[in-house]
């Protein structure tokens, strides 16, 4: 068992063991909504490149985000990535604020091509999540009441992935795939209230839990066409697309009075509503990308030729959360709006063929530049205005050369602001920081027939 092969099976125990806990992967308000925050921490691939994902389409990189990528990697060259992302959030509002930081496993896929024109992936990403926690005050007559709400919990999803090129013809090549996946897990609403009695540290009320545990199926269909017009143009057209889905689920609701709203172990269960099997939902989701590849070809360094290579990589989505559906809430109005993204991002690098002419390059012609910037118009609105999130971001790719191995360290940083254009509401500004592992194998590939001379 070579190096790369060790390295594999340590991250898959480390990953096994973390997964067995639970994982706080949001701490934003804004997860109070639906499903929570979706896709919460970033890849340290995409987020370079402003996190226009489904236009990543290479023999390097494990593309989960669009499916048909996975007929794209190299012949006998298996692919297992592994991701940490972070996020440190300061929230802000009506002068204000509060600092708040998260840290999780990102993912852990591999992936393989197979029968020349086919990929193979499974693995295990996050979902969705909820984080929040914040509380206001009613005035009733002579009494105020005090309203906290919190929210926990994680979807994960184990996915199974499949692409066919199902046409490669004088530059031009159309692939084709989905993602099956399973999701699993809860999330938890809480909301507690008290009376405020002047002087007076009693602490009793209510409290309601409202508990949805998942488990139901969930896929994804995506589209990708290349066209290699010669050694120095390249343009890229991606496509995703989730279809709206009901998602299994049972819901639990609890009704709780207590002498003391911060101890569980003096709850007294007034109502309960247990195990109701019923579905949430998905809501139909487009992503529609371009990537275009331009080649320098033999520029000269100080010493020799360098294969340089830009990629631009431009994504719009759109996802009309107005047909957000909760089969257990149906008196509940929803109030989401139709949300859009837009991405751009750059990648350059100074030599393409860094593992054939490793000798004759220095390390900063093998790394990869990226940088990006995101614009989005969130799902939900403040006093009337929709909530955006705007974002800048940088990273690098760095090749582990060894044995011929496409092996590489990713690291993704961003900093972004999220809210509207009133100073006094709610505001996020994060800065994130990623890393990613991805293992292949080097000389000695794997798959293949060996055979007896």
């Amino acid at each position: 068992m070579n190096l790369l092969r060790k390295l594999t099976l340590l991250f898959l125990l480390v990953n096994i063991a973390v997964y067995n806990y639970a994982q706080k992967s949001s701490n934003s308000p804004y997860s109070f909504y639906g499903l929570g925050e979706l896709n919460t921490l970033d890849n340290a691939t995409f987020i370079g490149v402003g996190n226009s994902k489904i236009t990543f389409i290479d023999s390097t990189v494990f593309n989960y985000y669009n499916p048909a990528s996975y007929s794209s990697l190299a012949k006998h060259q298996p692919l297992f990535s592994f991701g940490i992302s972070s996020k440190l959030s300061t929230y802000s509002e009506n002068g204000s604020s509060y600092d708040a930081y998260i840290a999780s496993i990102q993912h852990f896929v591999i992936a393989f091509p197979f029968a020349k024109r086919f990929g193979l992936a499974l693995g295990l990403k996050p979902f969705s999540s909820k984080g929040y926690d914040f509380s206001n005050k009613v005035k009733i007559g002579t009494d105020s009441l005090q309203y906290f709400y919190e929210g926990s919990g994680d979807i994960s999803e184990a996915f199974i992935g499949f692409s066919s090129e199902i046409f490669n013809y004088k530059g031009a090549k159309l692939s084709l795939g989905g993602n099956l996946g399973y999701l699993f897990g809860q999330i938890i609403d809480t909301r507690k209230s008290t009376v405020l009695h002047s002087g007076s540290s009693l602490n009793s009320g209510g409290v309601n839990t409202k508990t949805y545990r998942i488990k139901g199926l969930h896929y994804t269909l995506g589209l990708n066409y290349t066209q290699k017009f010669n050694d120095r143009h390249q343009i890229g057209i991606s496509a995703v697309f989730e279809p709206f889905q009901k998602l299994r689920a049972e819901f639990e609701d609890v009704l709780f009075y207590s002498s003391n709203i911060d101890n569980p172990n003096v709850y007294d269960s007034l109502s309960l509503n247990d195990s109701l099997s019923g579905s949430l939902s998905n809501v139909p989701t487009y992503t529609y990308g371009l990537n275009y590849q331009f080649s320098f070809k033999g520029r000269k360094n100080s010493t020799n030729p360098l294969n340089s290579q830009l990629g631009i990589h431009i994504t719009y989505e759109v996802a009309d959360w107005t047909n957000y559906r909760n089969s257990f809430e149906t008196n509940v109005a929803n109030n989401f709006l139709v949300s859009n993204k837009y991405t751009f991002g750059l990648q350059y690098l100074p030599e393409t063929d860094f593992v054939r002419n490793k000798q004759m390059t220095k390390f900063y012609h093998r790394v990869k530049y990226r940088a990006g910037i995101y614009y989005e118009q969130m799902p939900y609105s403040t006093n009337n205005e929709q909530v955006t999130d705007l974002g800048t971001t940088i990273g690098f790719g760095i090749p582990i050369i060894i044995k011929s191995s496409l092996s590489s360290i990713n690291f993704g940083f961003s900093y972004g602001n999220r809210g509207t254009s009133n100073s006094n509401d709610l505001r996020q500004s994060y800065y994130g920081i990623n890393i990613g592992l991805t293992i292949a194998p080097g000389a000695d590939k794997w798959f293949v027939k060996r055979k007896l001379n």
